[in-house]
């Protein structure tokens, strides 16, 4: 059996880790104010450039929160739990049908939910999300075009108010970025996309949850038969 030498972690990664564990020993507890950069390159032993990054990650998941008395930790745990399950997700070795599958029944369930339940703002922040996505589309802009089609559905799955749906959802938010981002840079894709996205919105806004459902199953149906295609022609893994 041959085994493959591991990937040395970043040292940014040493800084997220020491963090979390912090938190998780109780050393660092909510509302907190964590040390300075310097402080904290003399604790850890590292660049500030390893600790801007991790204190960034940090962020992105949710645990830190920029305030007028410096960063402080927001403990929050549900995103530690679903990064848990995002990585036990990857190291099963899945592939892009067994993610689709997962979000197929989380999005067709979440967008039934969202229909009765949503608000004023949800609709307002995702009708911002598809301006995004025809203006990136327009300006051959494919990473921005992703961030707004992935925050389009993330918005869903807060509209729907089912926190353990969003955080099952959330888990595998990170999988279906690469499966977006296998398909975001083909243009007549992007189009379809948008078109789809503005059927869901229309009926999201109408509160009808059997065409919202009906929208998103077809909107998931063609992104999985285009990442098959994709497959096929070895343009992409079959693997997450």
């Amino acid at each position: 059996m041959k085994i493959e030498p591991l990937e040395k972690k970043s040292l940014s990664d040493d800084v997220v880790a020491k963090i979390k564990s912090m938190i998780v020993s109780g050393d660092l507890k909510e509302g907190d104010r964590i040390p300075s950069e310097r402080e904290l390159c003399e604790q850890f032993g590292v660049s500030r450039a390893s600790v801007r990054e991790g204190l960034k990650i940090l962020s992105l998941q949710g645990l830190l929160s920029r305030t007028n008395a410096g960063t402080v930790i927001t403990t929050n745990f549900s995103s530690i739990l679903e990064e848990t399950l995002a990585l036990k997700i990857l190291l099963n070795d899945c592939s892009y049908d067994d993610v689709t599958e997962a979000r197929m029944f989380l999005e067709r369930t979440m967008v039934r939910l969202a229909a009765g339940r949503i608000e004023a703002q949800d609709i307002s922040i995702m009708s911002q999300q598809l301006e995004l996505m025809i203006k990136a589309e327009r300006d051959d802009n494919n990473d921005d075009y992703v961030l707004a089609d992935i925050a389009f559905h993330q918005q869903i799955a807060k509209a729907s108010n089912s926190r353990v749906l969003a955080s099952l959802y959330n888990a595998i938010i990170t999988l279906v970025f690469r499966a977006q981002k296998s398909v975001g840079y083909d243009k007549p894709v992007m189009k379809e996309s948008i078109k789809f996205h503005g059927k869901i919105l229309e009926a999201l806004k109408n509160n009808d949850a059997e065409q919202a459902e009906n929208e998103m199953q077809l909107h998931l149906m063609d992104v999985q038969e285009r990442l098959n295609h994709l497959v096929k022609k070895d343009t992409i893994k079959g693997g997450v």
